[in-house]
């Protein structure tokens, strides 16, 4: 059975995590093992561009990365999950991102299946959630991963707003289900 990782890169209890739950709900009924990481609540240093890990494979950092490495270690599918914040994804996950450069260099994240979520607060055409998920896929085209789904929110400010997409979410629930358990 597929191990999913779910990357909720907002500390709020709002849109992000409420959609991290459902798909972890969702993916429970198939009896997936999912674990839920927010990368805001954890202690994670700052990239220094030290370029340690580039020679040792490792960071000298000792923080919540060296559980997070291993999750995505074990992960068959990472789902990532950003708000848009001004047409980019959040600074936690920009962090998080950044530390993933061990498993690059080890290339270990080559060929992992990754689900790009991106939730903005404004419509479409004020600030761009697409971007934001352009983002996600630039960094796992430059990490080679490979990108299996893609799916923005728009007009999601307010607490669980993603709630009123009830017909668009359950679609993507659907389709995220049927990725990892057919």
């Amino acid at each position: 059975m597929a191990k999913t990782l779910i990357v909720v890169g907002s500390r709020r209890d709002g849109n992000s995590n409420y959609l991290a739950t459902k798909i972890k709900e969702k993916l429970a009924l198939k009896r997936v093992v999912s674990n839920i990481i927010v990368p805001g609540d954890q202690k994670i240093y700052v990239c220094t561009g030290c370029m340690d890990c580039d020679k040792k494979g490792v960071c000298d950092f000792k923080d919540d990365m060296i559980k997070n490495i291993k999750l995505i270690e074990d992960a068959d599918y990472i789902i990532i999950i950003t708000p848009t914040r001004w047409n980019l994804l959040s600074g936690d996950l920009k962090i998080f991102i950044d530390r993933l450069n061990p498993l690059y260099v080890k290339g270990t994240l080559k060929n992992k299946k990754l689900i790009a979520i991106a939730i903005g607060s404004s419509c479409s055409d004020e600030y761009s959630s697409s971007k934001a998920l352009k983002s996600l896929t630039n960094f796992a085209e430059s990490a080679s991963l490979n990108v299996v789904l893609e799916e923005y929110f728009n007009n999601c400010l307010k607490y669980n707003d993603i709630e009123k997409q009830e017909e668009k979410l359950n679609k993507l629930l659907d389709k995220i289900d049927k990725l990892i358990t057919s």
